[in-house]
């Protein structure tokens, strides 16, 4: 199997998990904040990724670098995404943030003047559809909220702009080394953020079983292993090819909370799911001018 399989199931498997993370932060924001989740989550990752690769590496002349990501890619992605759930609805959520992928294929055109073909460019539109679909599930609820939505694209964007840096940066660093010193800056400035928010700050709920799970669950695997099989993704796909798996991500949650909370899939939902695929094997063609596309 080469490297461009093995990266797109990284992928996969990067969209199936972070698919699930939706559920288990819905969970622990009864309990936490957003600022205060995230806090967590980049502060469990750090810490497994420095017991994994250990290896200290320091450089003033590039710290800022990954300053600059653990803004983009941890604090303001997950801060305004869970804040935006607190505001609208899911579906729009879902929607919005979706987007990302087609910011993304604006900021490489224009600032590396990449570009992808028409059948691609329809595999987007044909997968955004999808995510509609699948995202209301048969339940047209349509009451714009625009803070919540401002929230959602504003996490959208930042993510786009997260996957530029990958591109400007990447390869300049090991993915082990980037991801690890993305977490530590991304606890750091949390931490910075819990005390301006000033809320109480509860560790007591950690002790029931089903939250710490929740917890490990978020930064082991959402934040610790997805991230670094994000970014090696990113390096061996692009930027364009690898943001179109992030569609699917509102179809796991939909099973997910099938499966789980006996939520029902409507044939709305299904026909969105089959779009969803449709368009992610359109758009899975070779970005022109991507590196290592």
């Amino acid at each position: 199997m080469d490297r461009t399989h093995l990266a797109g199931i990284g992928a996969t498997i990067c969209v199936i998990i972070w698919g699930l993370t939706f559920l288990f932060s819905k969970h622990l924001m009864v309990f936490f904040t957003p600022i205060q989740l995230m806090t967590m989550r980049c502060l469990i990752a750090f810490a497994i990724l420095w017991v994994v690769h250990p290896r200290w590496s320091f450089d003033i002349r590039t710290e800022w670098i990954f300053i600059l990501m653990a803004v983009f890619g941890n604090v303001i992605y997950f801060s305004t995404e869970n804040l935006a759930l607190t505001y609208t609805y899911t579906s729009e959520v879902c929607i919005l943030t979706s987007m990302t992928s087609m910011m993304s294929l604006v900021l490489m055109h224009v600032l590396f003047k990449d570009s992808v073909g028409k059948v691609q460019v329809m595999g987007f539109i044909i997968s955004l559809i999808g995510v509609v679909l699948v995202a209301f599930n048969g339940s047209v609820i349509l009451d714009l909220d625009p803070i919540g939505d401002v929230l959602a694209l504003t996490s959208a964007l930042s993510w786009a702009i997260y996957g530029v840096m990958l591109r400007w940066f990447d390869k300049d660093f090991d993915v082990m080394v980037l991801t690890r010193k993305m977490m530590f800056y991304g606890f750091l400035m949390g931490a910075l953020l819990m005390i301006v928010e000033g809320e109480p700050f509860e560790p007591s709920h950690l002790m029931e079983l089903d939250n710490l799970f929740s917890l490990v669950f978020l930064g082991g695997l959402g934040s610790c292993m997805c991230f670094v099989l994000w970014n090696r993704s990113v390096r061996v796909l692009g930027v364009i090819k690898s943001n179109i798996f992030i569609y699917a991500m509102p179809v796991v949650t939909l099973i997910a909370g099938h499966i789980v909370f006996d939520e029902i899939i409507t044939v709305m939902a299904v026909v969105g799911m089959v779009l969803v695929i449709s368009g992610m094997l359109m758009a899975n063609g070779r970005s022109k001018g991507e590196a290592g596309s």
